[in-house]
């Protein structure tokens, strides 16, 4: 069983898929990429792998398409204070990046190759439709304005705007925070978690983002930690960390 991960893109106007234009961008990241099927609407790209070959869809979707997960991303983005109505007026069209793999494959090729798709799609774009668009980053449910997309992905390398951290009070016990991680699970990594009461969330934020890092690029984690479900949805795997 293969793997899916996919990106909505919302626009302030709908857009034609330039075919050419984009797999003319994307053959020089890999020049065997192949394009399967073609409309002003949906492009299907076959990327070759040394392995099966990975399959990329990008469409034009309603953005109420995907209500559900943009329900949840708009809670749990920490950084995202526009109400939904006004994003909705603005950003009234959207376009669909979906890549999917027909057998799991290494977490960091899962995220690079769909990265490199994704970036590809972007700057096909008007760079005014571009700057005025939001990235709802569905697996790792959160939305990012593309200059938060940047950042992240400067300051943080690949897994930047891959991976949300949430912070809420999951026991009901006064004083108690939940710090969690969305989006390493997606990928084929234990997402993570920490249970706090006596620390700034901000610090502990600051250092889950470090521990996602070291995720990700292999390295040992410089805390103890136990490996159990996710204390709040959604279900998955996580490693409850325990720091000092």
């Amino acid at each position: 069983m293969g793997q899916h991960y996919s990106v909505q893109i919302l626009l302030p106007r709908w857009v034609d898929l330039d075919a050419r234009l984009f797999v003319t961008r994307l053959r020089g990241w890999r020049p065997e990429v192949r394009l399967t099927s073609s409309s002003p609407e949906h492009l299907t790209i076959s990327v070759p792998t040394d392995d099966l070959p990975l399959y990329v869809q990008i469409f034009q979707a309603l953005p109420e398409s995907f209500a559900s997960s943009l329900t949840e991303a708009i809670v749990w983005s920490p950084t995202w204070h526009e109400r939904w109505d006004v994003t909705a007026r603005r950003c009234p069209a959207s376009i669909v990046v979906a890549m999917t793999t027909q057998r799991p494959i290494n977490y960091a090729s899962v995220l690079l190759s769909f990265l490199a798709v994704f970036d590809t799609a972007l700057w096909t774009l008007d760079s005014e439709v571009r700057d005025a668009g939001v990235l709802h980053w569905i697996p790792a449910k959160q939305l990012l304005t593309f200059q938060q997309y940047l950042y992240l992905r400067t300051e943080l390398g690949p897994c930047g705007p891959a991976v949300n951290i949430r912070i809420a009070n999951a026991t009901g016990r006064p004083g108690e925070l939940l710090a969690d991680t969305v989006g390493l699970a997606e990928l084929g990594l234990p997402d993570l978690q920490i249970m706090f009461s006596d620390r700034d969330p901000k610090d502990v934020v600051s250092r889950l983002r470090a521990y996602v890092r070291s995720l990700f690029v292999g390295e040992r984690l410089d805390c103890s930690w136990i490996e159990e479900g996710a204390f709040v949805p959604p279900q998955r795997d996580a490693l409850t960390l325990f720091i000092d």
